[in-house]
């Protein structure tokens, strides 16, 4: 049997400290890999970064086993969550198997009585602030409810929260109760639950790099030099933009430590091209599955292309629309209004499209920015 490396976690609490140790001995015993912080994995020299180091020894684990019980460790406020969190978020976003143990009454409340708050909470908060609620402001609204148990510190209801939208079984941790680790570990190694992750490495030249830097910098500085008298085919030109215009991942980042997937987007599935005449947005042309009306007045503000045009020149923005589940990338040049349509996954709705607007943003607009640029300074050069 291969051996396999398991980072052992969970914050420093007393009646924690026993089941880490019974674990970090048993699977010594079995003949595999613990990491444990007080074991054999810190404390670095202080001159070392420990959360990064702690980072990579998650990554380069096999399995998370993970212990929860009121408290909720240490809070790294650059990055809005615990250290604790962090580690998982990077386990969950390698792709690891994660084993999480957490205490059975603090499960149980957590269940019945605090995510459904939680729940309730979120959505009046995006209805009244048309943004996701932070994890201080979580934390703030159940600091303030004096119904909620005040023996478990805020966090660990967020955590829990956490791992719940994500979709993680939560297994009954009782204190003082031993668990069976021999048992538990050789039944999960030998029905091969595990998937070791595949390293992957991207290698570019220098010279290559170089050489297409150049070529850009000297498009950059032709194309403004060219008199572009307009579009012989515009539906042909919107298929060329949409044909090119690839979907990918969605990221959102949690300070200078670590990212997760959370989303994807598809392929632009059609596009749209409006013009400015008067007080009207007139269609160019349209192309793929895009059902575009043939004019917005300037003052309807329910058209994502009119609230576009009216960001100034230069602008650009991603919408959402959860009827469609599409992601809407409008970019505005001079009197012109491009708009991309992106289907996006099945697990997106409005709630998930506000939590993480910011990391949609990011992604879809920063995806193909050359191709973006090039495609704007053709717009720009067409304007009279």
């Amino acid at each position: 049997m291969a051996r396999t490396t398991v980072f052992i976690s969970s914050v420093n609490e007393d009646g924690l400290k026993p089941l880490r140790r019974a674990a970090f001995r048993e699977l010594v015993s079995l003949g595999h890999d613990p990491l444990m912080w007080e074991e054999n994995l810190g404390p670095w020299p202080a001159h070392i970064d420990s959360i990064k180091k702690c980072l990579e020894a998650v990554e380069a684990c096999d399995i998370y086993l993970l212990f929860l019980g009121s408290k909720s460790g240490t809070y790294n406020a650059p990055s809005g969550i615990t250290v604790t969190h962090m580690e998982f978020i990077k386990a969950h976003e390698q792709g690891k198997l994660i084993l999480v143990f957490a205490d059975t009454e603090i499960k149980s409340v957590f269940f019945t009585i605090i995510k459904p708050l939680i729940d309730q909470f979120i959505d009046q908060y995006i209805n009244d602030e048309e943004r996701f609620p932070s994890p201080l402001h979580i934390m703030d609204f159940l600091s303030a409810n004096h119904t909620i148990p005040s023996n478990v510190e805020p966090y660990v209801w967020y955590f829990l929260y956490d791992m719940t939208l994500r979709k993680i079984y939560i297994d009954d941790l009782s204190l003082g109760v031993p668990i069976d680790w021999k048992a538990y570990f050789s039944d999960l190694l030998r029905r091969g639950s595990l998937l070791l992750p595949l390293e992957q490495s991207i290698e570019q030249t220098s010279i290559r790099l170089e050489q297409f830097d150049e070529a850009v910098d000297l498009l950059y500085q032709l194309i403004p030099q060219l008199e572009i008298t307009g579009l012989q085919q515009s539906e042909e030109f919107l298929e060329i933009i949409k044909s090119r215009m690839a979907g990918g991942r969605i990221e959102h980042s949690y300070g200078s430590y670590v990212a997760e997937t959370v989303g994807f987007y598809g392929d632009c599935c059609a596009a749209t091209l409006y013009r400015q005449e008067d007080d009207y947005l007139r269609l160019v042309a349209k192309v793929g599955s895009a059902a575009g009306a043939a004019c917005y007045k300037l003052d309807d503000h329910s058209s994502y292309n009119v609230l576009t045009y009216h960001m100034g020149d230069q602008e650009e923005q991603v919408f959402f629309k959860a009827s469609k589940n599409m992601f809407y990338y409008c970019i505005r040049t001079g009197n012109l209004v491009l708009t991309l349509h992106f289907p996006a996954d099945p697990d997106w709705d409005y709630k998930k499209f506000i939590h993480y607007k910011e990391a949609a943003n990011d992604a879809i607009i920063s995806k193909n920015p050359l191709m973006i640029e090039f495609i704007k300074l053709i717009l720009g050069g067409m304007q009279s």
